[in-house]
């Protein structure tokens, strides 16, 4: 590779990592052709890119800067996920294609500028959805509304049962 590609290569590894939202550091030895295509193709429909890049590039992407603690992700057959959509659904999918492919291993991350290891990543992939996450939150901020108008409700209703009761014991 000439010079000007390497630079090339490292000004768009260092360009990536800023402004994606988030990025994953994955060990890829041992998978196929095969499920290599199948990982790009759900990385693809969660808008993150899956990409094979060389150590010593990548190294030299984050040795300039904030990112330099990246640098010890970045040995042996190295990948870099760079996730442009929602990281939630990127983390989801790697955390999901591990169990079926033990040969895939996640290194670490980068999440707005926070490292991630490897933990945090599969941590991240547990996490439910947002729309779930919001729905919860709406669960919980309407519960005690609820249990208010329950527990205000109540006497009425025991003395309707009551009332109700004398009713049909005195036939009517």
């Amino acid at each position: 590779m000439a010079l000007k590609e390497k630079t090339e290569k490292v000004q768009e590894i260092r360009r990536l990592l800023g402004t994606c939202p988030a990025s994953f550091i994955v060990d890829y030895r041992g998978l196929k052709v095969a499920e290599l295509t199948q990982l790009r193709g759900k990385l693809r429909e969660g808008k993150a890119i899956f990409r094979v890049v060389k150590n010593t590039l990548a190294t030299r992407s984050v040795e300039e800067g904030e990112l330099e603690g990246l640098g010890q992700f970045f040995c042996g057959p190295t990948a870099v996920v760079f996730v442009e959509g929602d990281p939630l659904i990127s983390a989801r999918v790697l955390v999901d294609f591990l169990p079926d492919h033990p040969n895939l291993s996640i290194k670490g991350g980068l999440l707005g500028g926070d490292f991630l290891e490897e933990d945090q990543v599969k941590s991240l992939g547990r996490m439910p959805s947002r729309e779930v996450l919001l729905s919860q939150m709406v669960f919980f901020l309407q519960l005690p509304v609820a249990r208010l108008t329950g527990a205000l409700s109540s006497p009425l209703r025991r003395l309707m049962y009551v009332l109700n009761a004398i009713s049909a014991k005195k036939g009517g």
